[in-house]
């Protein structure tokens, strides 16, 4: 179940009971989140900015026109000062520059110059632009490119400028005789006490700025004090609220807007106090379903993720490491151990443990002395154990509470352990104890375990049939190879007779038998053949038949008459075999030129010789007892001269006694009824004929046994058969 959900039932209940759904706060103290008052752009803040910025702006803006003010008088006072100084020294000019007595007019520009600290510099100049007086003596006598004195002579008016510097004042005056321009008086005034004056006011501005900027920022404060104050009370109110204080009121400062905000939120406050108290019930009661279901939550994705570990993991003690390890934790305890009983021995032994050593690691395989109480309990009775309080309980008389000692492995009275049962059978006990928060186990925890155990249970059963399956695999793969080395042991190819076709196969009933045939050159005109049968069926078999092949490929190059081969054959082969094996064996050489045959027959199915001309079936049964049962036993050899048309079958028992779905056998009769009538056939279509009709006499029904045979025909005239 999720959140969802959850809020889901919370909604129903009190929908349920006429109330509004509720959702509660997350985070912070209790659960709740609380209310700050830290804001990124606050009332306060702006306030006291706005109120700054307006007294700051029209303080400015004051002060620039004030000073702008100042700036224009003190400039008109200088012009007043500049024309009343030039119509004085016009007049006194006039008949000096008449009668051309220059140093007069230098002496009185030198006087203008000392008498006023504002004066820079003072020049008179005629008509021509010619300096005829100046208080700076390099510019006495000079033509001057000056234009504002030029201007002044031309528009017989004054002309007035500042210079780029801002220092400076150029003021020129036209001086006018009878209305004719006969030169100009250029004054050139010092700004700098002016400057430093309006400097000086502009100081003023700022330092009343400042003051009235402090003025403001303290009205400002004053201000959204007062209004920020009830906003302030009412966030402390709802942080209240939400620590719990479902009943606290907050005072009511103002009959304006912040004091009706203040009755609603104590109108609310009285609500909530009562909703909350109403729903507390609801809540304890729902808080206690969520934990149970996120305990069965909790519990069921542990075991589905457990399932997914036994189904991918077939190693049994990383499977019990995990079951073990997952029972920990969604049961809370700090121990576990899954103990074992030993199929064979009956002893105990602790497969996987966890928490029985300080460290906290994995015990693995590790012997018991005794099962002990529990493990006894739980064997005997095959039912599953649940203790709450070990010295009390009535199943276990005359155990009594001791002080726990520091070697003491399980140090608790509560506990569960469950038989691992299959098959009616107790193979062992898993147990956990002490659970973290110290509580005691109960009928809960005990099914839990129960669902362990059996996750437990399957696991070890996986693990045996996988062992069993890797084992079978390995067999089989081993059983293939042994099946391939044994087919390419046969002859891959027939003696190459003229007058006589021969042909054999062997079909073992497994991957590997025991059946046995064999070509073996001798000289060029003689070649040895053989067929043999061990007893039994598989590897052991298969064994004893590659013996034997070795054996007579060894002795045929020394040994060239049969029943020597044969009683050698068997001595060796005494010693070598299990009881109640043996082996059966047809050994034969046959000259190619005179097509007589010398053999032993050491118990083998006689074979059998047909006759182009005649229904009469002839045996070759001269020889003796079967090979590997008595020691240095009598054997006899045989001759036969083969004829024309002859046909020789060489055959295990694999093939007369082959079963149908019917348990009927294919026998001796059939087989000789059938050669006689494919007999006219070479050898290897007699071969193929035999083997088909066996394996569609048997049908559906399953290979007993290994099916060997060899077919020797004798053509007619030399010439083989098609």
């Amino acid at each position: 179940m999720n959140d969802e959900s959850i809020n889901k039932i919370n909604n129903d209940i009190n929908v349920k009971e006429g109330a509004p759904a509720i959702t509660p706060p997350e985070g912070g103290a209790g659960g709740k989140t609380l209310v700050t008052t830290k804001t990124g752009s606050s009332i306060a803040t702006r306030l006291t900015l706005y109120i700054t910025l307006l007294i700051f702006g029209i303080m400015v803006v004051v002060s620039i026109y004030l000073s702008q003010i100042q700036k224009n008088l003190l400039m008109s006072k200088m012009t007043d000062k500049a024309d009343t100084l030039n119509k004085n020294l016009l007049v006194s000019f006039r008949d000096a520059i008449l009668s051309n007595q220059l140093m007069s007019v230098q002496n009185s520009v030198e006087e203008v110059k000392s008498n006023d600290q504002l004066v820079d510099i003072c020049e008179v100049y005629d008509e021509d632009m010619r300096c005829m007086a100046s208080s700076f003596d390099p510019n006495r006598g000079n033509t001057t490119e000056n234009a504002l004195v030029r201007e002044s002579i031309k528009s017989l008016s004054m002309q007035m400028r500042i210079t780029e510097s801002k220092e400076f004042l150029e003021i020129a005056m036209p001086l006018t005789i009878a209305k004719k321009a006969r030169g100009s008086l250029y004054i050139r005034y010092s700004l700098a006490a002016m400057n430093a004056e309006i400097k000086a006011s502009y100081m003023h501005s700022i330092l009343i700025c400042l003051a009235a900027i402090m003025i403001g920022w303290i009205i400002s404060i004053f201000v959204s004090r007062k209004i920020t104050t009830p906003i302030f009370n009412l966030v402390d109110g709802a942080n209240e609220v939400l620590k719990g204080n479902y009943d606290h009121k907050i005072s009511r400062m103002s009959d304006d807007e912040t004091g009706i905000i203040s009755s609603a939120f104590n109108t609310v406050t009285g609500a909530l106090a009562l909703k909350i108290r109403e729903l507390s019930e609801y809540s304890d009661n729902l808080a206690r379903i969520n934990a149970e279901l996120d305990k069965k939550i909790n519990e069921l994705k542990s075991l589905q993720e457990l399932g997914k570990v036994i189904s991918s993991i077939f190693n049994l003690e990383e499977l019990l490491r995990a079951i073990i390890q997952n029972a920990m934790i969604v049961m809370k305890s700090k121990r576990c151990s899954i103990v074992l009983v030993h199929e064979k021995t009956g002893d105990f032994y602790i497969k996987v443990a966890k928490g029985l050593e300080e460290t906290g690691d994995f015990i693995e395989n590790m012997k018991l002395r005794t099962g002990g109480l529990v493990t006894d309990y739980c064997i005997k009775q095959k039912e599953p154990l649940l203790v709450t309080d070990m010295v009390n309980d009535e199943r276990f008389p005359g155990v009594q509470q001791t002080k726990p000692r520091d070697d003491k492995k399980y140090k608790t009275v509560t506990f569960i352990a469950v038989p691992l049962i299959v098959n009616d059978k107790v193979i062992g006990v898993i147990s956990i104890t002490e659970k973290l928060s110290d509580d005691i186990y109960n009928e809960s925890d005990l099914q839990l375990l129960q669902i362990f155990a059996n996750q437990v249970v399957i696991a070890i059963e996986n693990a045996k049939l996988y062992e069993k399956l890797v084992v079978r695999e390995r067999l089989e793969r081993e059983l293939e190879i042994a099946h391939n080395i044994q087919m390419n042991m046969l002859p891959q190819k027939y003696p190459d007779i003229k007058g006589i076709s021969i042909a054999g196969v062997a079909i073992p009933a497994k991957e590997v038998g025991g059946d046995y045939y064999d070509f073996l050159p001798i000289s060029d005109s003689r070649v040895g053949i053989t067929i043999g049968d061990v007893s039994g069926k598989g590897v052991p078999a298969a064994l004893m038949m590659v013996m034997i092949r070795s054996i007579l490929r060894a002795k045929v190059m020394t040994q060239h008459n049969p029943k020597d081969i044969v009683l050698e054959l068997n001595n060796l082969m005494l010693n070598e075999l299990e009881p109640r094996m043996f082996i059966t064996l047809f050994y034969m050489i046959l000259d190619i030129e005179t097509k007589e045959i010398k053999y032993t027959n050491a118990g083998h199915n006689y074979p059998m010789i047909f006759h182009a001309d005649n229904e009469e079936v002839e045996s070759l049964k001269d020889g003796g007892l079967l090979l590997g049962i008595f020691q240095s036993p009598m054997y006899e050899e045989g001759t036969y001269q083969l004829r024309e048309g002859d046909v020789v079958v060489m055959y295990t028992d694999g093939i007369v006694e082959a079963m149908n779905e019917n348990d009927e056998m294919f026998e001796y009769d059939n087989l000789c009824s059938l050669v006689h009538r494919i007999k006219n056939k070479n050898a290897e279509a007699i071969k193929a004929d035999i083997i088909e009709a066996t394996q569609k006499f048997m049908g559906d029904a399953p290979q007993y046994d290994d099916l060997t045979l060899i077919v020797i025909k004798v053509e007619k005239d030399g010439v083989k058969t098609a």
